[in-house]
């Protein structure tokens, strides 16, 4: 490591993202990012030239994905280590990374001091690929559950399964719940995710979202509608932005899940 500073290269087509990440990593006074890049070819290229210690790497990527990227590492013998952060997060994209060689799967929305301290574990080479996949059941397990939790209450809304915007906001109130500081950045952070993990743009994630909660409130269960958002709710003129919804659901599903939890330690 240069000067006793982690070097760290983040590839990663949101610019907005790649900024948040520089300003994060550079606060750090053991870490220094040495570059951004917004597509897998460049990444490629780039990775080779500076031989950062870490790459922040994503999956899905303009030109090369990010299991392109590892492939041409493994090739060429990188030493670099990989953190995968990515929105993009089936198990099987995730497991062939760890098989490449990526030391472990961060997903998106995130904490940064956890980010940071995988940053830190990678360059010091601490875990394994395979026991940091071992690590993961536990999360996958918490997923299904929110996921089920979040599809029962939109079912209950009134909002059919097969409209777009359905499978939207169960991304969106996904990602809420472990983030809830998204909700100040819609436009600029949460819509892109959403997109991108859906390949649309995120003008279609909005019109989509809103056009689902238009249909709640007008062909859903009043009662439903005033009982989870207040009977302060007129259930034809009173529709709740889509910021509002997912952030009234990802509250109710976040307590309920800690209830769940709370629950499950005490058995």
């Amino acid at each position: 490591m240069a000067d006793g500073a982690i070097r760290v290269f983040i590839v990663d087509d949101n610019k907005e993202i790649c900024a948040f990440l520089k300003a994060w990593i550079d606060k750090e006074p053991d870490m220094v990012c040495v570059g951004t890049v917004h597509d897998g070819r460049a990444a490629v290229k780039k990775i080779v030239e500076l031989e950062p210690d870490v790459v922040i790497l994503d999956l899905i990527l303009p030109q090369i994905d990010g299991l392109g990227v590892l492939e041409h590492m493994e090739k060429q013998r990188v030493k670099s280590k990989f953190v995968i952060l990515s929105a993009f997060g089936a198990e099987n994209f995730v497991e062939k990374a760890l098989d490449l060689g990526a030391h472990c799967f961060v997903m998106k929305p995130f904490e940064p001091s956890i980010l940071l301290q995988r940053i830190r574990e990678a360059a010091q080479g601490e875990g394994t690929s395979g026991g940091r996949r071992q690590n993961q059941s536990p999360s996958w397990q918490r997923q299904a559950v929110i996921e089920e939790l979040i599809a029962r209450r939109l079912t209950e809304l009134g909002i059919p399964a097969h409209y777009k915007g359905y499978r939207y906001l169960k991304d969106g109130i996904s990602l809420v719940i472990d983030d809830v500081e998204l909700l100040g950045r819609v436009t600029k952070v949460l819509y892109p995710v959403i997109a991108k993990r859906n390949r649309t743009s995120p003008e279609k994630v909005e019109r989509a979202m809103r056009h689902a909660i238009e249909t709640a409130w007008s062909r859903g269960d009043v009662e439903v509608l005033h009982r989870t958002f207040g009977y302060s709710v007129d259930a034809n003129r009173g529709r709740p932005t889509n910021s509002s919804f997912i952030a009234k659901l990802a509250d109710q599903i976040r307590l309920e899940l800690r209830t769940k939890e709370s629950l499950t330690h005490l058995g």
